[in-house]
């Protein structure tokens, strides 16, 4: 999990804050910082197995989906970067200059490539 994140402080506009309409729903339920949640439409999910959950391609669509965690400067959600790195894509891959919802709908319709990588591997064994 912490491979994928970046510890730094990110950009003001992925954390939330007071002026937000979930904020104080997430200062109550969002407390660890090794856990990734998620806000959905009705409550925010806590992701007890330390993994990420599945992304998806209505992330970028409103204010549900998105995976958040609560680093050293507040409550946040991913950015875009870092649902790439849990898609297995290289850090040295660069993502195309578009909006922040269109790069969460790409994530979330991306492969998550060391799978692929894996499964065409076991693939080409059988063929041999």
């Amino acid at each position: 999990m912490h491979s994928c994140l970046d510890s730094q402080k990110q950009e003001d506009l992925f954390y939330y804050t007071p002026k937000s309409q979930y904020y104080e729903w997430l200062e109550k339920e969002v407390i660890k910082k090794d856990t990734i949640y998620q806000l959905r439409r009705i409550y925010v999910r806590e992701n007890k197995s330390n993994l990420c959950p599945t992304l998806t391609a209505n992330m970028g669509t409103g204010g549900h989906n998105v995976p958040i965690i609560k680093d050293d400067f507040g409550i946040r959600k991913l950015t875009p970067r870092e649902c790439f790195n849990f898609q297995g894509y290289p850090k040295s891959f660069k993502l195309p200059n578009l909006p922040n919802s269109k790069l969460y709908i790409q994530a979330g319709n991306s492969i998550t490539l060391p799978l692929v990588k894996r499964i065409a591997k076991e693939i080409l064994k059988v063929l041999q």
